[in-house]
């Protein structure tokens, strides 16, 4: 279990909840057109909201690049 301390990754994942509560609501209301369509938009957010805020938490902002395939013929 990863504790969230204040920052970036916890306001990340405190919007990854609101967009999966945001879903279940959506889906919940009968008279929304294209309801099943928003609700599974806004969980692939939320999804890809936890991921950036489990990547946050662990990485944080450090980034790494692919090695181009001249440098490792070299």
């Amino acid at each position: 279990m990863i504790t969230l301390r204040q920052g970036k990754a916890k306001t990340i994942f405190e919007n990854s909840v609101n967009s999966a509560l945001t879903a279940v609501e959506t889906y919940n209301c009968p008279r929304t057109k294209f309801r099943i369509e928003n609700c599974i938009i806004l969980m692939v957010i939320a999804w890809t909201k936890l991921f950036h805020a489990y990547f946050q938490s662990t990485i944080g902002e450090g980034y790494f690049y692919k090695e181009k395939m001249e440098d490792i013929k070299k």
